[in-house]
């Protein structure tokens, strides 16, 4: 019949397209094997119930490099022709795969800021800054074939590259470039979790940076897909980490982190001046009754969150929320001065984070801390936050005391 015929005559002509392609068979592989794994983390995220800002941003990374590599299969398509080969066609899926390669370096930067909690987009300039160079581009893919800015097709009807295509690459390099730089100033004000934290966002992008122009100079070589795929593999197995190290409500290291912090802490013999300080919420009951128990939690999120500015701006130190109403905090003091300095700023801290979300009570920390004796009774992890936790309870029934 006439439509098998024409099946049968297409099925012969692909197949002698790729036999006469030696890269294709191996490229399109390379691009379906990437596709499925991004699928199955981005249906993984998509069916998570703790998402936060920085996951979100990632997730639409997937979805939008699972249509990159899609891209690069119809490039492939078209030039074994197995699909068609006309200018127009052409040039949409050579400028949607430059798109979707631009957009992916917007979004990386944006998740690598995001996860390390940058203030840095929180300005509106700096997002008009952000967004710019992106639009740049994006200008230059629509009036490129009048203006012949990104590809043109020249006499011989081959596409090539337009005047301004070097710095339209120079700019989409410059967002994972500009996210490695800043991941890697923050790490020298950072303690060792946070810089272990930290090192993950200088990988993520410096992995999708060093094979990029690899496979620009030989874009049949699909080292590009391999690269993002194991990148991303590595970012999800961050992420599951962070299941049992991370606290959920929160977002800062929980008990298991700080035990395995403390353990680490120890066996380095650096801890003559370490102390353990115990922090929780005063009259976090009341809270819950009067307000019922979301503000509660609002209240336990805002407490983290003025600890960890306190972290950022005024002494390096470890946080962790420890169970409950109950926050640890582990930092060296070299003297009492400094020890009286550390327990008021963070109660300023927090009453500051009160006023500046404009809570409908007062929020109120008890503090207490226990100083680390290498020979001491105090020598175990739990004898040493058994002791801050009694300091704190004392304090509080002083407190207390002293109300009546």
């Amino acid at each position: 019949m006439p439509t098998e015929s024409t099946l049968l005559r297409l099925w012969n002509d692909s197949a002698a397209a790729f036999a006469s392609s030696g890269y294709a068979i191996f490229d399109i592989e390379a691009q379906i094997l990437c596709m499925m794994v991004l699928t199955i983390l981005f249906l993984k995220k998509q069916n998570s119930s703790d998402q936060t800002e920085s996951q979100l941003i990632w997730s639409n990374m997937l979805f939008v490099q699972i249509l990159y590599f899609l891209s690069e299969i119809f490039r492939v398509l078209i030039d074994i022709r197995v699909l068609p080969n006309g200018m127009a066609i052409q040039y949409t899926v050579a400028a949607l795969n430059f798109g979707l390669f631009s957009f992916i370096c917007v979004l990386m930067f944006i998740y690598t800021e995001t996860y390390q909690k940058s203030t840095l987009l929180d300005s509106l300039r700096h997002k008009i800054f952000l967004i710019l160079p992106f639009a740049f581009n994006v200008f230059n893919l629509i009036v490129s074939p009048y203006a012949k800015t990104f590809m043109y097709f020249s006499d011989s009807s081959s596409l090539e590259n337009g005047f301004l295509f070097p710095l339209m690459v120079f700019i989409n390099l410059s967002y994972p470039v500009s996210a490695v730089i800043l991941a890697l100033l923050r790490r020298k004000r950072m303690g060792k979790y946070e810089r272990d934290n930290v090192s993950i966002m200088t990988i993520y992008p410096a992995f999708f940076l060093i094979c990029s122009p690899v496979q620009a100079l030989n874009w049949k070589l699909p080292i590009l897909c391999y690269a993002v795929m194991m990148s991303d593999i590595f970012v999800y197995i961050n992420y599951a980490d962070s299941l049992v190290s991370v606290d959920p409500l929160t977002n800062i290291p929980n008990r298991n982190a700080l035990i395995r912090y403390l353990s680490e802490k120890l066996k380095s013999g650096n801890v003559e001046n370490l102390y353990v300080f115990s922090v929780d919420v005063d009259d976090l009951n009341s809270i819950n009754a009067n307000y019922g128990r979301s503000e509660g939690d609002r209240a336990l999120t805002v407490t983290a969150e003025a600890l960890d500015k306190f972290k950022n701006h005024e002494h390096e130190c470890y946080i962790s929320r420890y169970y409950g109403d109950e926050f640890i905090i582990t930092a060296d003091i070299n003297d009492e001065e400094e020890l009286e300095l550390f327990v008021e700023h963070i109660r300023n801290y927090v009453s500051n984070a009160v006023m500046s979300k404009g809570l409908p009570y007062y929020l109120r920390v008890n503090i207490g801390y226990a100083h680390y004796e290498k020979y001491g009774k105090t020598e175990t992890i739990a004898g040493l936050i058994d002791k801050a936790d009694r300091s704190m309870n004392e304090n509080k029934e002083q407190r207390s005391m002293q109300l009546m």
